[in-house]
């Protein structure tokens, strides 16, 4: 997988898809992205108020695999005509990172909407931060206005392996059903081999595979549904207004991230 693009072909139309990262606070979704656009990592700690957004460039390569030639649980291989066997795509890709605090939820949500990437993201030394997934999966398919967005679930902290409370088969096993029966994040996974990735915010090439490969889960979904057009420009027209006139009421001083 390529880290990321510098340039645009003359004349290349660009996609550009929304990805928005969710978990409680603490796990390290600003982290990801920091690293993933600025190429730096830091342990100062400041909780996100409400939500904020950067974008980047990343360039897609075909990957001929079992996954893609099988088309996946729902058929999500990228058609000849939208990528062929050598082609490369750019992709922009504007990356949400959201509030993790259960006292900024009604001010996140407002941004769930359109949304063609999920990145669900937890901490393998805290293991209640595995469970509140489903939560947290539950309120953003509440919110997000897309029947079935692309789902990736990252398990952040990996340079921490020894402080390690959960394995990468149990938060499977966690995410894979709801007690009440309804859906849950495995009836979005397309494979847990690939959307399942265990990472340290301190490495830029694992970081840059979770955002190449939400480039590449965000092309195949806008490939099978219409043709390349994102969610997050489908529901544009008549978009929520958002006021974060609530998030003036929060301060968090910074503090050392654990």
């Amino acid at each position: 997988m390529n880290e990321g693009a510098t340039g645009e072909s003359q004349g290349e139309i660009v996609p550009t898809f929304k990805v928005v990262l969710l978990g409680d606070s603490g796990v390290g979704k600003t982290c990801l992205r920091s690293q993933f656009v600025h190429h730096i990592f830091t342990n100062a700690y400041k909780a996100t108020i409400g939500g904020d957004y950067l974008t980047a460039m990343v360039r897609v390569t075909n990957i001929e695999s079992e996954q893609d030639t099988d088309g996946g649980r729902d058929g999500l291989a990228l058609s000849a005509d939208a990528l062929g066997p050598t082609e490369t795509k750019n992709v922009h890709l504007q990356i949400w990172d959201t509030a993790g605090q259960e006292r900024f939820n009604s001010i996140s949500q407002a941004f769930y909407r359109g949304t063609d990437v999920a990145v669900f993201v937890c901490d393998i030394t805290n293991y209640e931060s595995v469970v509140s997934l489903r939560a947290w999966f539950e309120r953003f398919m509440e919110h997000c206005h897309v029947e079935r967005p692309g789902v990736i679930v990252v398990a952040n902290k990996k340079d921490r392996a020894g402080e390690r409370s959960v394995e990468l088969e149990e938060i499977k096993r966690i995410l894979s059903s709801n007690n009440d029966g309804s859906m849950c994040v495995d009836d979005l996974i397309e494979d847990w081999d690939y959307d399942l990735q265990e990472v340290s915010s301190k490495s830029l090439d694992l970081v840059a595979n979770v955002f190449v490969h939400a480039a590449e889960v965000a092309l195949k979904i806008s490939e099978r549904n219409n043709g390349g057009e994102s969610s997050s420009a489908r529901v544009m027209q008549g978009f929520d207004t958002i006021d974060l006139s609530e998030a003036a009421k929060f301060h968090s001083p910074p503090r050392c991230m654990c």
